[in-house]
């Protein structure tokens, strides 16, 4: 996750522009948080990484109200940050916002969640995949997979199938093979062959991958 959304970020940011998620200097922690309110979300997003990076816990109050920031990429960055730093009483602290009006704010909670790995949650998520909003149902494919329970391959399985968004589809993919159940094999390898987007085949390749070499007892 941490990878692809570092590389996703990016390759969103303005030209010339991409320099700023890696060369400059480390500011102090005092400054980080000060940046998490900057008018631009570039540095917002800098800010946000530089304090995971760096496992500065201290700033978690300061970080997740980042939850509802307009920003996408920001909300992302955050709920990975919170599943890095964050604990059990950070989890529950999230909970009421899983009830959210804004589809967006359910989904980067749901993606915190997931990277805290609270399986007390496991049935909301799971139902999450059944969400109007295609942010949603991505969140809790992906969320599914970190909290890696077999009883989600279904329903997993299904959004790969048959959801109409290519993101749902991808995550359901990936969250497949963190997951490792042999029962996933054949319709990743038909979303291979016959899904149209190329991220989807990718994904189900590499999920494959990962649920061959779980069976032959190697791990990545």
């Amino acid at each position: 996750m941490a990878g692809f959304r570092q590389k996703a970020a990016v390759a969103f940011l303005p030209n010339g522009m991409s320099h700023m998620m890696d060369s400059s200097p480390d500011p102090s922690v005092e400054q980080l948080i000060e940046q998490l309110s900057d008018a631009s979300a570039q540095v917002r997003l800098q800010a946000v990484e530089t304090l995971r990076r760096r496992k500065e816990a201290s700033a978690l109050p300061k970080l997740l109200p980042l939850l509802h920031d307009p920003d996408w990429w920001v909300r992302v960055a955050v709920a990975d940050a919170v599943g890095e730093l964050g604990d059990e009483t950070t989890a529950q602290a999230l909970l009421p916002d899983l009830q959210h009006d804004d589809p967006l704010v359910r989904s980067s909670v749901t993606l915190a969640l997931g990277r805290l790995r609270y399986k007390p949650n496991f049935e909301t998520t799971l139902a999450m995949l059944e969400d109007n909003h295609h942010w949603v149902r991505y969140a809790a494919a992906i969320a599914l997979g970190e909290l890696d329970d077999v009883r989600a391959v279904d329903a997993l399985i299904q959004r790969l199938t048959d959801d109409v968004d290519y993101l749902v589809r991808a995550g359901a993919a990936r969250s497949l093979g963190r997951i490792r159940h042999p029962k996933a094999i054949r319709p990743l390898r038909r979303a291979v062959v016959k899904d149209d987007n190329e991220l989807v085949r990718a994904d189900a390749l590499e999920a494959l991958r990962l649920i061959w070499n779980g069976a032959s007892g190697e791990e990545e």
